[in-house]
């Protein structure tokens, strides 16, 4: 009953690895719909090593309000555009100035670059008046306004949960502090609670209004027309990005625009995909002639291992392979087999002194585990570290690291040994088998029996008769 338990169990285990298999490398429609589905290992995005993408070279002229030099505009312009791309979620960019008019960026190739990078070319001012324009008779048709896009830090798109509606959240600079004190003033000074807000240009209505008491930095601000729906979201997503890059020193017009290929060339991907499941497949092949049965196991939990690793790797954003990230797959298959070779090695130990197979191979787990744990604690924070403070290369090298760590110590204590405990039941009896052997003058010892005295089997009976 036991043994046709344990078959069961591999027969299941085998077919949800298969699946996981195939869920990595195979791409298909999935059927009754229009959406592909493209394997975890399609999935996981490629930076610049591994796939093409665009050098965009954008001409530079200084804003009207701007009193710097145009490279000194350039130059306080590089910042904000970091922060652009960063927002906008760009995994991997690099910026750079030519000249001093002139600036040059790479970005990589998806389906969102072109929308992005099109709103460099769009910036929109925002202007804060405490009297609202009309060209009505007798009306203001050239209103002050006391808080300007010069005044803007940053602006993104949020969500205010009182009011159930999308709007923007305008950060402000020091002096922009100071500006918006001095709108609070001129508000107060006229009796007025509300502030008009014109993005673009001050012209007949008003984008949207917003109480003096809710003046402040970090403020909440909203169209005419805020709403909750997906295209309120769209449209404030875009304006936030117009409003922000019309707070840049310089306005922007495509100079040229180039496609450029992988830097370790078209077939870098796939050349290094072979190598991966070569690497992967030697050390199946050296488990296997080491340590016979038990090393199929762990080439078992190994499949498991690279399946997990390939689907998190796609399934968490702070993940991209570059050259860095792929010298961080090898090594996270080699982080999990020297520990399962650990193991293994400590189960033939527990073995070779005489203990039984189960016992050897419980303690083989239970010996071996801090050494582990301590092992994977350390690649833990470290690639923690690279995560928080790296920059690109560094910081997903730490991404699949962080995930390998994780993934490792799932696999080897609670996978690897799950196979082990129902493998026994189909093996207890052929050590040679699992590649365990000992010296013929090692005597097996014999498992502890605990010997309940007899007076106390009495107690445990209810106690002695006295007749």
């Amino acid at each position: 009953m036991v043994k046709k338990r344990s078959i069961t169990r591999f027969v299941v285990l085998s077919i949800i690895a298969l699946v996981l298999v195939l869920l990595s490398v195979c791409s298909f429609t999935i059927p009754g719909t229009t959406t592909n589905y493209n394997g975890f290992i399609n999935s996981i995005p490629l930076g610049f090593d591994f796939s093409s993408g665009y050098s965009i070279v954008y001409n530079s002229k200084k804003t009207a309000t701007n009193e710097l030099s145009l490279s000194q505009a350039v130059d306080q312009t590089l910042p904000k555009l970091d922060k652009f791309f960063s927002y906008h979620g760009f995994s991997e960019y690099t910026i750079s100035k030519l000249g001093d008019d002139q600036i040059k960026i790479e970005v990589l190739d998806d389906e969102y670059s072109s929308t992005y990078l099109n709103l460099l070319e769009s910036p929109q001012q925002i202007y804060f008046t405490v009297e609202e324009y009309s060209e009505e008779e007798g009306g203001n048709t050239n209103p002050q306004s006391y808080l300007t896009s010069s005044d803007i830090s940053f602006a993104e798109v949020a969500y205010d949960q009182n009011a159930g509606v999308y709007g923007i959240r305008l950060s402000l600079t020091s002096i922009g502090r100071i500006s918006l004190q001095n709108l609070i003033t001129q508000a107060n000074n006229i009796s007025s609670n509300t502030v008009y807000i014109y993005v673009g240009e001050i012209g007949s209505s008003t984008w949207g209004t917003i109480s003096v008491d809710d003046l402040k930095d970090g403020m909440f601000i909203q169209s005419s027309s805020a709403s909750n729906t997906t295209s309120a979201y769209s449209t404030a997503y875009q304006t936030a990005s117009n409003i922000f890059v019309g707070t840049f020193a310089v306005n922007f017009t495509q100079d040229s625009i180039n496609t450029i290929s992988a830097r370790l060339g078209d077939n870098a991907w796939t050349f290094t995909l072979i190598a991966f499941l070569i690497f992967i497949v030697a050390i199946m092949i050296f488990f296997a002639i080491r340590y016979g049965e038990m090393g199929l196991l762990a080439s078992f939990a190994m499949v498991f291992f690279a399946t997990l690793q390939l689907f998190f790797m796609q399934a968490i954003p702070f993940v991209m392979l570059d050259l860095g990230g792929a010298i961080a797959m090898f090594l996270a298959i080699t982080l999990f087999a020297l520990s399962a070779v650990v193991i293994m090695e400590r189960i033939s130990k527990e073995y070779s002194v005489g203990n039984r197979m189960h016992i050897a191979c419980k303690n083989g787990f239970r010996r071996s585990f801090w050494r582990i744990f301590d092992l994977h604690i350390i690649v833990l924070v470290t690639s923690t570290i690279m995560l928080l403070v790296g920059q690109f290369a560094l910081s997903y090298f730490g991404g699949v690291m962080f995930i390998a760590s994780i993934v490792s110590l799932f696999c080897l204590y609670v996978l690897f040994r799950f196979f082990i405990n129902s493998y026994l039941p189909l093996n207890s009896t052929k050590p040679q088998k699992m590649k365990l052997y000992r010296e013929a003058n090692v005597k097996e010892i014999k498992e502890e029996v605990e010997i309940i005295p007899e007076d106390k089997t009495d107690s445990l009976k209810g106690g002695n008769n006295n007749g």
